[in-house]
């Protein structure tokens, strides 16, 4: 009768490791198809199909690695976790975002297969078992198998039902003002324009310079002297050590960039019109559709949390479907460093002021009443209307 050598010669860190291993490529798996169809299924469509799988299929090739060789494959998962822990670190550092706990924790998570395989590889020589791992004596396939078969099961999974969803999209044929009913609120919209941003192909433009990716902050501070973008993502942190001094509400209300757009909403410019303001979160909320309806939301005022009767999709007239951006900024400040946005599929919540990602724009509303006559001063003047609420109503402080 043969010796059954169904892997055991691999220890506890071994069959530990290759399980993590397989658990976080399954993980990679599910986030990948997710988000590839969240944010990244735009026009020219699969374009970042290799993009969103790639962690999938980079733990997948490094756990069969592992099972042929313990030692290689430990090596270069901690290695690159380490490298990967490197990087998100100076990159928050660059963009003054806080560094959090979960960073290093995550840096140790990805680490800890990377760890285990080689106490396997160290624990295989000690015990004169190494040629357990060689050629002679492969990990059994089914193993393998597994490796490879339930992270694509998840990712068909996952991906067959959003395929179907957002090839049923309604897409936008017009990119003008639209006039939305929604629940209990009607809303002009503006078209293509300084109020609207929906594509980095699509820039905002002032004095002949193009700016995507605005934060909140540049936003609310356009109108503050000097008038513009320039310097205000970080409101005095920009390429400094100094703290970054975010945008309060009130300053929204007196200085943000809608209050400048001319009443035909083709041109940003140096002079207060109050035509155009930003809708509050609790407007976009009730605005969202699905299948071209209303998807009957409201926001929570105590919570803050956004309830559907169906969830909303990124779908005409609101978004367009064809274009990268799946969120929008909101006029709603959540607190002193946070602002709210909101995303196609009506989740709010709150963002960093100085965050800023080609993902997220803004579509402004035509104000329903707005003053008799246009400033003609770059500066407000105190007490009168900021253009962030509607005319007759309070800030909406989320």
């Amino acid at each position: 009768m043969r010796k059954r050598q169904d892997g055991a010669a691999w220890g506890a860190p071994g069959l530990a490791g290759y399980g993590l291993l397989v658990l976080l490529t399954a993980m990679a798996a599910f986030w990948g198809t997710a988000e590839l169809f969240h944010e990244g299924w735009f026009a020219p469509y699969g374009k970042y199909l290799v993009f969103y799988m790639l962690p999938m299929l980079l733990l997948m090739g490094l756990t069969l690695l592992a099972l042929a060789s313990p030692a290689a494959g430990g090596a270069l998962i901690v290695g690159g976790a380490v490298a990967f822990t490197i990087w998100r670190y100076l990159r928050l550092r660059a963009i003054q975002a806080p560094i959090v706990h979960s960073l290093w924790i995550m840096g140790l998570v990805l680490a800890l297969p990377g760890i285990l395989l080689l106490l396997e590889s160290w624990r295989q020589r000690r015990s004169g078992g190494a040629a357990a791992s060689g050629p002679g004596s492969p990990w059994p396939r089914r193993r393998q198998i597994t490796a490879v078969a339930l992270p694509l099961a998840i990712a068909l999974a996952v991906g067959i039902p959003s395929l179907v969803r957002v090839l049923h999209r309604i897409p936008l044929r017009d990119h003008g003002p639209v006039t939305i009913h929604g629940n209990g609120v009607t809303l002009t919209f503006a078209g293509e324009g300084p109020g609207w941003l929906y594509s980095n192909r699509h820039p905002i433009v002032f004095e002949g310079t193009s700016y995507t990716g605005l934060s909140w902050n540049e936003i609310a501070l356009f109108g503050k002297e000097p008038v513009g973008f320039e310097g205000k993502r970080r409101a005095g942190g920009d390429g400094t050590q100094e703290p970054v001094r975010n945008a309060s509400q009130e300053e929204f209300d007196r200085y943000n960039m809608f209050r400048y757009i001319d009443p035909s909403g083709a041109r940003l410019t140096r002079q207060i019109h109050d035509t155009w303001r930003l809708p509050s979160a609790a407007e976009l909320v009730a605005v969202l559709t699905r299948h071209g309806a209303n998807a009957g939301g409201r926001l929570d005022p105590r919570t803050g949390a956004a309830r559907y009767a169906t969830t909303p999709d990124k779908e005409a007239p609101l978004w367009d479907p064809a274009m990268e951006v799946i969120y929008y900024w909101t006029a709603t400040s959540a607190d002193p460093g946070h602002a709210l946005d909101i995303s196609y599929s009506g989740r709010v919540r709150p963002v960093l002021k100085s965050s800023a990602q080609d993902y997220r724009g803004f579509r402004a509303v035509r104000v329903e009443r707005a003053h008799p006559g246009a400033q003609t001063s770059s500066e407000p003047e105190a007490g009168e209307n900021r253009g962030g609420t509607a005319p007759d109503e309070p800030p909406d402080r989320g």
